[in-house]
């Protein structure tokens, strides 16, 4: 792996020692080895896909349920807020102080957000749906609804 992606495993690993287990190298479209963390969602997520943070290209790709964010790296520096550190993200999902929602056409995910609950549900593209759904991890502000 890349100094980056070993970094990276290292300060995961030190914020959530339990998830090791989860902590796996894995390589993409002829690329070099990079850190894959495969969480497993609890069940009252609802979520259809894990919490997943990865270093491919060395960038940190933060994925929860149909979302994915990137960051430049996991560990805050003075001034970091969620949308540039890494483990301020996943702290927040993990919390619940964000959750996930995407909006969908019939069997199609059309596009993908993060929402702050007691925010509006409103998707940040302009596209046609017919129903969304919001999931948090440990399912608190779950729904779905018709458009």
């Amino acid at each position: 792996m890349s100094p980056f992606s070993i970094r990276i495993r290292e300060e995961v690993l030190a914020t959530f020692p339990e998830w090791s287990a989860f902590a796996v190298e894995q390589a993409f479209k002829g690329s070099g080895p990079y850190l894959v963390v495969t969480v497993p969602a609890p069940p009252e997520a609802k979520s259809d896909h894990p919490l997943r943070i990865s270093t491919w290209d060395d960038e940190v790709t933060v994925e929860f349920d149909y979302y994915h964010t990137h960051f430049d790296r996991w560990n805050p520096v003075e001034g970091d807020n969620r949308h540039t550190s890494a483990l301020f993200y996943v702290k927040s999902v993990l919390d619940e102080k964000v959750a996930v929602a995407s909006w969908w056409q019939e069997e199609a995910c059309k596009v993908c957000s993060q929402l702050e609950p007691g925010e509006s549900l409103k998707p940040p593209l302009d596209v046609v749906y017919s129903r969304v759904r919001v999931r948090s991890w440990r399912g608190s502000h779950n729904a779905d609804s018709d458009a």
